[in-house]
């Protein structure tokens, strides 16, 4: 929805609230604070970063965030199939509204160690 309307207008805000439990603001917030997409070469690897209030949250496109409630409610409790970390880097890619950072593979193992990971 986002990629066809190119904006976040109320609908598409009352559908983040229906699959994510009335919790919309707290994905906006997300978005507000930036997404940001790394891309490493010379393997062309990616991840996203999505800013918290205290850390950075390394994540995995539809597949994994290091925060908290991704490993609680979505792994363990298998309460929704995302976080709210994941649901915004959907949203930021699919409008566009990301930055981006390009860095070389050895930076990629320091880029584990200092996110929040949940291992």
């Amino acid at each position: 929805m986002v990629k066809e309307k190119g904006i976040m207008d109320d609908e598409i805000i009352e559908f983040i609230d229906k699959i994510f439990e009335n919790k919309s603001h707290k994905v906006l917030d997300v978005i507000s604070k930036g997404i940001v997409k790394v891309v490493h070469s010379p393997s062309n690897r990616e991840v996203w970063l999505a800013k918290g209030n205290k850390c950075e949250h390394l994540i995995y496109p539809k597949t994994y965030c290091s925060c908290q409630d991704f490993y609680k409610n979505v792994v363990i409790k298998r309460k929704r199939p995302f976080c709210k970390h994941i649901l915004a880097q959907v949203i930021c890619e699919a409008s566009g509204e990301f930055n981006m950072r390009e860095s070389d593979d050895e930076d990629f193992k320091h880029l584990i160690m200092e996110t929040d990971l949940n291992f």
